[in-house]
């Protein structure tokens, strides 16, 4: 029997959690930006995969998340992201990996760090079905209960492709179905998409887009929390303020990093290795 540590290293741990249901209810997803720009071209956004910018949010991302989250049978994990927000993009990340209250405040501590409008975190939901599975073609069923967070794995880069090009297809495709929400990356060869819908309307077009591409689709059923204001002030102000309280009842206190020299200096040596693209109205 294959152990969940090799099974995380092969599948990547986000897609292990729609396997292994049973313990991953515990596990939220996070997702943040270092971006304060909008309507960057996706060439540019991609681009910035490379930028200093990306590289120091996703090693802040990892280095609190090893912190704040404690270690379940998947250890919690950042990964690069580029989200997209209409017919603009951002470079982003996504954490996955923590449980709901750490995620919580994993969440609102990067998007205070960047600056951010709004930080999205998905809680799995507990009390319902934890996963579905169905084939593209197979079949259109779906969970009960509004919100659900989707993922599509689509074959990977074809031989005459670049990753760049493959991504840029997927996120075409995406729009031409009409999805202008979601995350796509790509892990051991194949593009994986993350959706995350608030209810039923949805459901056609990603199933639609999951068989013009050959996909598999799995669902979590579960709650999506995006938290922050469409006012960048008042988005810090609320950020504070939630911050302060977890960090006064929990007896923590990382929000005095947010402003070091340590957190502003990392990633200077230590280049993403994992490429994903986010697509997400309200990300800056």
């Amino acid at each position: 029997m294959i152990s969940t540590n090799k099974l995380c290293r092969r599948i990547g741990p986000a897609v292990l959690c729609f396997f292994l249901a049973g313990f991953c209810h515990a596990q939220a997803f996070v997702f943040a930006s270092p971006n304060t720009r909008t309507h960057m071209p996706d060439r540019v956004a991609l681009a910035s995969q490379d930028s200093f910018e990306q590289q120091n949010f996703l090693a802040v991302a990892q280095y609190l998340a090893d912190r704040i989250c404690p270690v379940l049978r998947v250890q919690a994990v950042a990964e690069a992201a580029t989200g997209l927000d209409g017919p603009g993009a951002e470079n982003s990340v996504m954490v996955f990996g923590c449980k709901s209250g750490q995620a919580e405040y994993l969440g609102e501590l990067l998007a205070r760090y960047g600056h951010q409008n709004w930080a999205l975190i998905f809680i799995p939901r507990k009390d319902g079905p934890a996963s579905k599975s169905t084939r593209a073609g197979k079949g259109i069923a779906s969970q009960d209960g509004p919100e659900r967070l989707f993922t599509i794995a689509l074959p990977g880069v074809g031989l005459d492709q670049t990753l760049e090009q493959a991504l840029t297809q997927t996120l075409e495709q995406m729009r031409k179905h009409g999805l202008a929400e979601g995350t796509v990356g790509a892990q051991e060869n194949r593009i994986l998409v993350y959706v995350w819908v608030k209810d039923s309307s949805m459901d056609g077009n990603i199933h639609a887009f999951a068989e013009a591409g050959h996909g598999e689709v799995q669902e979590m059923a579960g709650v999506g929390k995006l938290i922050g204001h469409q006012d960048r002030g008042q988005a810090q102000r609320i950020l504070d303020k939630n911050i302060s309280r977890y960090e006064r009842a929990h007896g923590v206190a990382f929000s005095g990093l947010l402003w070091s020299r340590k957190l502003r200096d990392m990633g200077l040596s230590h280049p993403a290795k994992n490429s994903v693209v986010s697509l997400r109205k309200s990300s800056n």
